[in-house]
């Protein structure tokens, strides 16, 4: 069964995925800058849905969707910080 858009962002799985990118991109920007930060953010990620893979619900692709949501919205949050100052 196929889900759409607006019944995956209800889950809370995909809203905890988002969050946690979107923090961890925010975070780590001003420490490791971008290229460093996207390669945390995104073994984080990996890490947790391979996590999944093996010892909870198996891997989801839209939990990396929500991740990569997350990131985009995280560099493009601290672009325009960066832009206004």
């Amino acid at each position: 069964m196929r889900m759409n858009f607006f019944e995956l962002i209800k889950q809370r799985d995909k809203q905890q995925h988002f969050f946690i990118c979107l923090l961890l991109t925010l975070i780590s920007i001003p420490f490791l800058g971008v290229l460093f930060s996207t390669l945390l953010t995104f073994f984080v990620g990996v890490s947790k849905e391979t996590w999944d893979k093996y010892y909870g619900s198996g891997f989801c692709w839209y939990d990396m969707l929500a991740n990569l949501y997350g990131w985009s919205l995280g560099l493009l949050l601290y672009g325009l910080f960066q832009w206004y100052q």
